[in-house]
């Protein structure tokens, strides 16, 4: 029996898992991650802004592993180095006939960020939206009282691409919801969104409807760059400096750890090149955020769920082909369509046929995305957990 091991339980990796299951008799499949949860990124915006509750943003991967049969297997453990057909974590070494490096990616940190402490935060880790949801729900509830209502409070977020336009967005309308149900004075709260550009690679129409929104919303645009932040102070490019309160960090990622550990080729950024199959070599292939995914072009492929996700599935198919001596699979990763939170429930949703909808019908299609998404993997997970008691229970 053939051993895969995945390291990494997030979009790639999950759907490298759900490939393997249709097809896995003759293999035995190890998921390893440090962490014991599948973080539902695209929908901790809704977490920060108290639509969501925690446990709505991530699905229980010991139990949902458990689920897909006797030869699936969880590990929690970090992992820091792969030598030769052996995995090293922390508490384990594990041995593999193929791997699947799907380790995803962390905050970039600006120069003084990386003292990051109680002023400032990224939003990539669900422990990190936690803490920024806590941190403005303090802030609310400090606001009851009426000296400190009329305290001037000022929140950047730094990066004007997917993650920093949402994050802002589902902010300022949290403030907002909070200034009409409940008669808080947040009118001293301001949200600053610094950015030369604001969703630079999407169509100019999109960021016209995006701005148009943002500017609704009461989100002012500062369009420089940011290049140090020294205590509670942004510098940015062009000398002038602004002072805050709050930052939240979504300007750009780096390789996660294991990563910067590992002797196979990088690009420039650090993150590992793989070949038209996703291959770093012959038996170990390297998926989503911490892999150079190209489209037919040669142009990069930005870091989102749905390249992680095809990705995952291209490099487990490649593996049972690999297995029965067929050709591989030349990944061909193509996203299709994009949806955009922007605050309440509104949206702009670009559909795979480039139909544009926004507004309640857009916020609709992407719950309904998100929840296509997640709800089968919640049922798999309920299984798996019924699976533990009864085999407990006997």
């Amino acid at each position: 029996m053939k051993k895969v091991v995945i390291i990494g339980g997030g979009y790639g990796g999950i759907k490298a898992l759900q490939t393997f299951a249709k097809k896995s008799s003759n293999l035995h499949i190890t998921l390893i991650d440090q962490h014991t949860y599948h973080y539902l990124q695209t929908e901790s915006y809704d977490l920060v802004a108290s639509k969501k509750a925690i446990e709505e943003t991530f699905v229980y991967l010991p139990t949902l592993v458990n689920s897909f049969g006797e030869n699936f297997q969880f590990v929690h453990d970090e992992i820091h180095n792969i030598e030769g057909k052996k995995v090293l974590g922390k508490n384990g070494v594990y041995e593999f006939d193929y791997l699947i490096i799907a380790t995803g990616s962390v905050t970039k940190f600006l120069k003084g960020f990386e003292q990051k402490g109680r002023y400032s935060l990224g939003v990539k880790s669900l422990r990190s939206a936690l803490n920024i949801k806590q941190y403005f729900e303090s802030e609310l509830f400090d606001r009851l009282e009426p000296k400190r209502a009329q305290k001037k409070f000022t929140i950047i977020i730094i990066g004007g691409g997917l993650s920093g336009v949402e994050i802002a967005a589902e902010m300022r309308a949290f403030f907002n919801r909070y200034v009409k149900e409940n008669a808080l004075s947040c009118g001293n709260i301001h949200i600053k969104l610094i950015s030369k550009h604001i969703l630079k690679n999407q169509p100019q129409f999109i960021q016209k409807k995006v701005l148009k929104r943002l500017k609704q919303l009461g989100i002012e645009i500062v369009p420089y760059y940011v290049k140090e932040i020294q205590e509670q102070t942004a510098l940015f490019d062009n000398d002038k400096k602004i002072e805050f309160d709050f930052a939240i960090f979504a300007g750009g990622i780096s390789p996660a750890p294991l990563i910067q550990n590992l002797s196979f080729p990088k690009d420039a950024r650090g993150f590992l090149i793989v070949n038209q199959y996703l291959q770093v070599q012959n038996n170990i292939y390297a998926i989503g955020d911490c892999a150079l995914l190209l489209d037919q072009n040669k142009k990069p492929i930005p870091p989102t769920a749905q390249s992680a996700e095809q990705s995952g599935i291209i490099a487990a198919q490649n593996i049972l082909r690999s297995i029965k001596k067929r050709p591989l699979k030349i990944a061909n990763i193509k996203l299709r369509g994009l949806a955009i939170a922007l605050g309440g429930k509104y949206a702009v949703v670009i559909t795979p046929l480039g139909l544009v909808i926004e507004g309640l019908f857009g916020w609709i299609i992407k719950k309904g995305i998100e929840y296509y998404y997640k709800i089968p993997l919640k049922l798999k997970a309920l299984k798996g957990y019924q699976k533990l008691r009864l085999c407990k229970g006997s």
